[in-house]
């Protein structure tokens, strides 16, 4: 079964809800990534010229998807980076938390190329779902505006 990832914005009174896929855990929480960014700017229109690394760790998967978008947001809000491409690899460690090791790529947000979108104030747990079935892994995550 052939899944492609994806992501897709949910309906929410306030704050917006991603569900993202993909056939492995990874292709997940790259479409996550990118769904996020989508979220703030027009990822269409971010060039992939500058390359950063992303590290990020969790107890379990929920916190760290928590801790790897808190990190893909952070660059966007804090550093004035809008990424495109992210690549990720994730382990299970001996002690059942989870690491992640990443690669983003993107450039300085253009207001004017970029055509900004809305802000994101935080990445919350709140509705979040990473879910593993067959073929299939989803992920929810709730951000807050």
């Amino acid at each position: 079964m052939v899944v492609a990832g994806g992501y897709r914005f949910l309906d929410h009174m306030t704050d917006a809800v991603i569900e993202a896929y993909g056939n492995t855990l990874e292709e997940a929480f790259v479409q996550g990534a990118r769904g996020l960014v989508d979220t703030m700017v027009d990822i269409s229109a971010v060039r992939p010229v500058t390359e950063i690394k992303i590290e990020a760790e969790g107890h379990d998967l929920e916190s760290l998807l928590f801790d790897w978008l808190d990190k893909v947001m952070l660059l966007m809000v804090s550093d004035g980076v809008a990424m495109s491409e992210f690549s990720v690899k994730i382990q299970k460690q001996d002690d059942d938390s989870y690491s992640l090791t990443g690669t983003a790529k993107g450039e300085k947000i253009d207001l004017a190329r970029h055509h900004y979108k809305v802000e994101i104030k935080a990445i919350t747990y709140h509705e979040m779902l990473v879910r593993q079935e067959n073929d299939r892994v989803t992920i929810r995550f709730l951000m807050d505006l």
